[in-house]
Order: structure tokens, then sequence, then C-alpha cells
């Protein structure tokens, strides 16, 4: 049946998404729900509730105020909770029962922010859709409320698009953040992870826009028309593509070319040896980059449960509407390499593929987000290394 998912978990909905991107930015985050969705975020899709905090509340709906419509008890809670913290915004995140009986959340923002003289954003969420469509609304709407346009513009590169959802540990951040000042740059704000809405306020600065996930691509197009900033997508994986990376940096900042061209892609033979790499979009095509340019595996496939941008999208690469369509790819293909969360192994028959690990914190949650791993960079290439010769006994390296 379509949709029906008996292996995997549910994965991280639209409405966590929102929660990761302004988790560290100051602001009072509340999500209409009767608890359970709050208590998802705070518990299961957000690793930073595990030694930090952040303010984010449930609005208690109950059935009565939601049949009656009794929106004042839950104005009058966030007014209250707006005076008492004093925070710099204030959010309010959407779930299936406020979706149900068509709850307005701008005209409920305008209300709010009359009221406590915040900033007020609201969000569409409904718990149906997945993280990176909310992330993708959060990283827009801090784009539209809070930059100011430049007075001048300065070597300073923004990264957006980062949530532990996709990233993971922050090491992964502060890596790049590394590499970039490695490059030249003077400095590195990533929205959301590491940085405060005060940088998020200077960002029209910025000579350069870093999207690290499909999630951050709409706020980058925005700046791009909005403040001419241009963009780069994608992560340094791996020997090859971090020279490319620093490098493109370097000439950007001398000279203003379109990053954003079209890349040499290989013309692999028919005997090359294929992979597969589940996930998110943009982390997924870094992965590809690194396969093809360090270890020359150039049939290389991106598959994932999450959306797809067109103009990152290969020849041949799938949608995954259900799980079912994950283990009849792998069937019909017969690939020597899969990369993607350990939970996605089950609904792979046994064949000759070799399968690496790389933990999505969006589908396996807390059951895999301790793990470790040192792929972005430099390093990326020899952990990709040590991972096929181990898994795989031809040792194609």
């Amino acid at each position: 049946m379509k949709g029906l998912y008996k292996v995997l978990p549910p994965f991280a909905p639209d409405y966590s998404g929102v929660c990761s991107v302004l988790f560290e930015l100051g602001g009072l985050v509340i999500v209409h729900d009767a608890g359970g969705c709050t208590g998802n975020v705070t518990g299961y899709d957000e690793p930073r509730w595990y030694g930090n905090s952040s303010a984010t509340f449930s609005s208690e709906l109950r059935e009565i105020e939601a049949v009656v419509g009794d929106d004042e008890k839950f104005l009058d809670r966030i007014e209250e909770a707006a005076k008492d913290l004093k925070r710099g915004f204030i959010a309010i995140l959407g779930s299936p029962a406020p979706m149900v009986i068509g709850t307005d959340y701008r005209a409920l923002a305008g209300v709010i922010s009359q009221r406590t003289g915040l900033p007020s954003l609201a969000f569409d969420t409904n718990g149906i859709r997945y993280y990176d469509e909310g992330a993708s609304m959060a990283f827009l709407e801090l784009a539209r409320q809070f930059v100011k346009p430049p007075a001048l513009r300065e070597q300073v590169v923004n990264i957006i698009g980062a949530t532990p959802l996709d990233i993971g540990n922050e090491r992964h951040i502060k890596k790049i953040a590394s590499l970039l000042l490695e490059a030249g740059c003077k400095k590195v704000s990533c929205w959301g992870l590491g940085s405060t809405l005060e940088d998020i306020e200077e960002a029209g600065r910025a000579g350069l826009n870093i999207v690290v996930s499909r999630s951050g691509l709409a706020a980058a197009r925005y700046l791009q028309r909005e403040y001419k900033i241009p963009y780069l997508t994608g992560l340094p994986v791996g020997k090859a593509s971090t020279c490319h990376f620093i490098k493109g940096v370097r000439f950007l900042f001398d000279y203003d070319y379109d990053l954003n061209g079209p890349s040499n892609t290989a013309h692999p033979g028919t005997n090359d040896p294929t992979a597969l790499v589940i996930g998110e979009q943009v982390i997924s095509n870094s992965i590809r980059d690194c396969l093809r340019m360090d270890f020359g595996v150039n049939r290389v496939t991106v598959a994932s449960f999450f959306g797809l941008d067109k103009s990152l999208t290969e020849k041949g690469d799938i949608f995954l509407g259900h799980e079912n369509d994950l283990t009849i790819l792998v069937k019909k293909h017969h690939y020597d390499f899969i990369v993607g969360d350990p939970l996605y192994k089950e609904l792979l028959s046994a064949g000759g593929h070799s399968f690496i690990e790389i933990p999505h914190v969006a589908v396996s949650s807390r059951l895999y987000w301790d793990n470790d791993l040192d792929y972005i960079g430099y390093e990326g290439t020899e952990f990709f290394k040590q991972a096929i010769k181990h898994k795989d006994e031809r040792k194609i390296l």
C-alpha cells in the first residue's frame, strides 16, 4: 500500500525543522499543539536539547479551545511569556490539530506583534510535511524579516541551511568555517548554528553565501535577488572537493563570477563501479563529488525521501515516495556501494553491494546521532577509503 511505512520510523516533521533553525537565535518559539508535537521536538529531533535549552513551548491546545475557537487564552499566554522572558522575537508554529480547524497564524502573529512590540513570525507548519520544508520556511523568513540592506560589502561568508537534523555534529560546520577562514574570509556566520540574530541582521554585508542543505536555497536565492549576494551550493567532502572549494571561494572574492554554473560531469563507462547515495540532496551531491573526484566512482545516483531541487538534480537521480521505492531501486540496479543512514539497510536485499553508514538525524533520531563521523573536509577521503576497504574485499582504491 503506497505510503505505508513498515520499517522506517516517522521522519522529522516540518515544525521540527523550524524549531531547529530558531533554536539558538533568542526567540520565543510557540508550537500550537496539545503538547505531543513539542515533546517530539525536544525529545527526538533536536540533539542540542541534551546539554542546552531554548525558549520553545507548547500552547497546550485543548479540545474545547479548538472547538469554540478561543484564541484569546492562547494570546494571553504568549503575551505573559514575552513579558517574563525578554526575547528578541516570537514565532508561532502549527501542528495537525490547528491545521484541521484552519488557524490563521499570520493573523495571530499580527495581533501578538501589536501587543508585545516584538517581531512575530508565523509558520504554517502542519506536522505532515517533512523537516526540510519547515527549515526552508524558517531560513527564508529570517532573511526577509531581519537582514538589513548592506552599507558596504565585506569578505564575510554566511553558511545557510545547517541544522543538526542534516549536519549532525556541530564540529562539521566548525570545520567548514575553518576552511573558509583559510581561504581568506574575515568572518563566517552560520545561521542558526553558532550565530546570533545580530549576525543575521548583518548578513547583507556578505560577499558569499554557502548553502549546505536544500533548506537554505530559498533564503540564498532571496538574498541574491535583493542584495546581489552570490551563493555556492555544497559541502567540501574529500581532498579534491575541498581544494576546489577553497579555490572557488578565493576566486570569487578576487573576481566576481557565477559559482552556480554547470560543473564538469564525468562520462562513466559501462564497467565502472556504481554507487547510490541516499539522503538530503545537497549533502548527497557533495558525497557524490567525493566518490567521483577522489575514487573514480563515476556512476553515482542520489536518491532522497526529501525534496529535490531541479537545478541540483542529475539525470537518474530519484525521489523516493515511500520505503518500497528504495527496495525496488536497489534490486533493479545492483549498486556496488550504498551510502546512507543505517536504518535503510533493512530495506535492502542481500547482494553484492557494500553499505557505508552516515547517520541522518531527521531519519534515525537519537539512535545514531552520537556516531561522530569525520567526513567533512580533507578527512573525507580517508573516511570513505577506510569505509570502502573495510566493506569491500575487492579494494577498488
